[in-house]
């Protein structure tokens, strides 16, 4: 298991006391490895696979391996936030979302970004991407990416 692994969820859990907790969840690190690993037997040749760590009113948190470059996202009222895991990407930020098409959930998706700013994502890093700001995960061919993805004031599934 990578230290970053381990040192996410570590950040991410509190203590079992909380077990009272209306709502409280607990994963332990032989989860985080469990899952992860299943993750990556899952990916083939799909552009992304996922596992729900946690989904509740206004936010969720998951468990994503990428194995191909997805669309460019703007999320009109939600912010995300990415802490890597395995393997390395290109994160796009700000811009233009280019031949962009509205989706539910107040959220738009393009095939690209015009303008923004490209940074390079590796195990450890952590993003933080506000409301209304265009962004996109770059996957070289045959180099996976994992992260967590948390998602705050999201919008409801309905």
């Amino acid at each position: 298991m990578k230290p970053t692994l381990l040192f996410i969820f570590l950040v991410l859990n509190t203590s079992l006391s909380c077990a009272q907790v209306p709502g409280f969840e607990f994963r332990n690190l032989q989860y985080a490895e469990e899952a992860a690993d299943r993750l990556e037997r899952e990916l083939g040749d799909k552009a992304m696979v996922f596992e729900t760590i946690g989904n509740h009113d206004g936010h969720s948190m998951y468990l994503v391996l990428r194995g191909k470059t997805g669309t460019a996202e703007f999320h009109i009222t939600e912010s995300d936030y990415y802490f890597g895991i395995r393997g390395a990407a290109k994160f796009v930020i700000g811009g233009e979302v280019v031949n962009p098409e509205v989706r539910p959930r107040k959220q738009i998706v393009g095939t690209s970004i015009k303008g923004g700013t490209t940074k390079p994502l590796n195990p450890g890093d952590i993003i933080h991407v506000p409301p209304s700001t265009p962004h996109q995960i770059i996957i070289e061919p045959d180099k996976p990416y994992m992260y967590i993805l948390i998602k705050i004031d999201e919008e409801p599934l309905n």
